[in-house]
């Protein structure tokens, strides 16, 4: 999927939902200025805000990008496949499966130097543990800088975002209890 076709995708499902962009950042955790500049395609949306636009919009998080699906419980190194988000440079590696009552969704992510994410909320809790490199999880405006070894653990309805700090890629396992995946979900 390009980058194009999410914004398109946003737009339309937004307008399909008869909501303003103020009404969907309200209900989303994220600013109306990022939505606008997310449907002109200006910036990437991290697969986090993109969950919270999905359930503002009442549609399942499939519709707005292709995932790969991860339908056994063990996950191989080599095997797994790497995506992005409209061509981002921020990439994903799905760990976990979904099944009916599942609580937790965790992936690994690989972080370009430069990267910062856009600033979100959203429900649940959120775990990360850096593999390498250099991050900074900044949360309700504290920095919490990690290198290899490090972990944060926090309610992710405090306002939080990450960043890529140091001079290489940084990869990030991450755990959430928010839903991510909806394998089984139909347009």
């Amino acid at each position: 999927m390009t980058v194009e076709q999410i914004g398109e995708r946003l737009r339309r499902y937004r307008r399909a939902a008869n909501k303003t962009l103020n009404q969907v950042a309200a209900e989303s955790g994220l600013t109306a200025s990022f939505l606008s500049q997310a449907e002109r395609n200006l910036t990437g949306v991290s697969i986090s805000s993109l969950a919270n636009i999905a359930k503002s919009l009442g549609i399942p998080l499939n519709v707005l990008f292709d995932q790969p699906s991860q339908h056994q419980p063990d996950s191989h190194q080599g095997q797994r496949v790497r995506y992005t988000i409209g061509g981002q440079p921020l990439a994903y590696e799905r760990l976990s499966s979904n099944f009916p009552g599942n609580l937790i969704n965790a992936v690994k992510m690989s972080m370009p130097v430069g990267y910062q994410s856009e600033l979100i909320s959203h429900e649940g809790a959120e775990f990360a543990y850096v593999l390498s490199g250099q991050i900074v999880y900044t949360i309700e405006g504290r920095n919490y800088p990690l290198g290899p070894g490090d972990s944060v653990h926090f309610d992710a309805a405090k306002p939080h975002f990450l960043a890529n700090s140091g001079e290489e890629v940084a990869e990030v396992l991450t755990v959430t209890t928010m839903g991510l995946f909806d394998d089984h979900a139909t347009p």
